[in-house]
């Protein structure tokens, strides 16, 4: 009887143990691949990045943020998609492309996860909206996102409860923002009135969006919530007020901000959505002092001590880095691993792009912008176009110059992941690709120039060359 008691406690001890386990293993065999390193994407611009252990295979540790979706990216960008929460142990062996297999707690749902995400991305990669009609477009686009949602629900009795939860919540409302959202891209790229060619259940997809708490955290839920969604309501009140067509600026932070106030019910996701929101007001404000007395409104009703700190850190940081007062020094390595200042270029106007190998709107940019404004300035000795690379690794870093054949003066700021540089952070860089124009005197003209692509870049150097 003592021994059937003492098994029986056992197991409710390791029961609870088992509960309480916090965190998250990978391990990742890559096979005769032969890595160097591999890189763990985590949708949160803080990529890890591992070298294969004396095993020869790859280990990751996540210990917060969980439950999450996850990537790894292999050779060409191959991927592999893998699901963790608070106790998963998961290996994966795979060679990013024919054969990735799963093992381990928490197998089945990665193994259900990389499946439909495979299947959906290589739909995705197939729709030519070009030789569409705009409601075949929406058709479709509405159509792939279904495909994802219907493979996960076939396979509901293989995966945990937990996973299938998050999931369907994620998928409907990744669904739902790709509606409001790719389909505007749409019409826009095609150069037709939004007004006459949405579709009318695109100003209904308010009805089937709800504010849960509960549902913060979910990357797809956030990405809408706090991002998406305020300027999507901007659009439904200029379609109804007849308006959507005619000259006015879609979206911008501070107008996102009033969406939120006036549509969202009180609770934690509003209180959320307008602190993510606020901070980029800060970061969009041409002159800082016209939105001060906005941020220390919301720091009073909606801030804790902490965030309010913050965000009165980042005013204060901004401030300094506003027109005409002296841009951040800094000394980096050039592409020819000499050392290179900004002192060295006083007395010229410098352009700086601050940017990264992984970054596809800057390397659009330097493929299709740049040449045709360098050539503006080809003969003016005075101006300097200066690109500060973020990249982690700088083989990436040499390699995407070379490609894409990018004049200038190439510096590297190595981030130890994402953004995060002394450099970023001196400049107060929260998004790349970033533009800062300095004047012949050292001091900031512009802390968040125009882009190469746009006809206003000429006018703003040339109003940095008279100064």
């Amino acid at each position: 009887m003592k021994r059937t008691i003492a098994i029986i406690l056992l197991c409710i001890c390791t029961g609870i143990a088992f509960g309480q386990q916090k965190g998250a293993t990978i391990t990742v065999d890559a096979g005769p691949l032969k890595l160097d390193s591999l890189r763990l994407f985590k949708y949160d611009n803080d990529d890890i990045y591992a070298k294969p252990g004396k095993d020869g295979k790859f280990h990751y540790n996540l210990a917060d943020g969980l439950p999450k979706e996850v990537i790894l990216i292999g050779p060409k960008n191959k991927m592999v998609y893998a699901f963790l929460e608070n106790g998963s142990q998961l290996n994966i062996k795979t060679d990013f492309d024919q054969q990735t297999t799963y093992s381990g707690k928490g197998a089945e749902n990665s193994q259900v996860f990389n499946h439909f995400m495979d299947v959906f991305e290589t739909k995705k990669a197939k729709i030519d909206a070009s030789k569409m009609t705009t409601k075949e477009f929406f058709d479709v686009l509405n159509s792939t996102n279904q495909i994802p949602i219907d493979l996960l629900n076939e396979n509901k009795q293989k995966v945990t409860p937990s996973f299938y939860n998050y999931e369907l919540t994620s998928l409907n409302y990744a669904k739902l923002k790709d509606y409001m959202w790719y389909g505007y891209y749409y019409i826009l790229g095609v150069k037709k009135k939004f007004a006459d060619e949405s579709p009318a259940d695109l100003w209904e997809l308010d009805k089937q969006v709800k504010y849960d708490d509960q549902l913060l955290g979910n990357r797809a839920y956030d990405a809408l919530l706090l991002y998406f969604y305020p300027p999507y309501l901007r659009r439904k009140e200029l379609f109804l007020q007849g308006k959507l067509d005619s000259p006015h600026e879609l979206q911008d932070a501070r107008t996102d901000y009033d969406m939120i106030l006036k549509y969202y019910p009180a609770g934690k996701v509003k209180n959320e959505a307008l602190s993510k929101t606020i901070v980029s007001v800060l970061d969009q404000a041409k002159n800082l002092k016209t939105v001060k007395s906005l941020m220390e409104e919301h720091i009073a009703k909606y801030s804790d001590a902490s965030t309010a700190k913050m965000l009165r850190e980042k005013y204060k940081a901004m401030d300094n880095l506003s027109a005409g007062k002296m841009a951040p020094a800094f000394t980096l390595k050039s592409l020819e691993g000499k050392d290179v200042s900004l002192q060295d270029f006083r007395g010229k106007v410098v352009y700086i792009d601050f940017w990264a190998s992984w970054c596809a709107p800057c390397r659009g940019e330097m493929k299709n912008g740049a040449p045709k404004l360098h050539a503006k300035f080809k003969d003016n000795k005075d101006v300097v176009f200066l690109y500060v690379s973020l990249d982690s690794k700088v083989d990436a870093w040499k390699k995407a110059i070379a490609e894409d054949k990018i004049e200038g003066i190439h510096l590297l700021s190595q981030a130890t992941s994402g953004m995060d540089t002394p450099i970023a952070k001196a400049f107060n860089i929260s998004g790349i690709p970033r533009y800062v124009i300095i004047g012949k005197d050292g001091s900031i003209f512009d802390n968040d120039a125009p882009r190469p692509s746009q006809d206003i870049t000429q006018t703003r150097i040339n109003e940095a060359l008279t100064k």
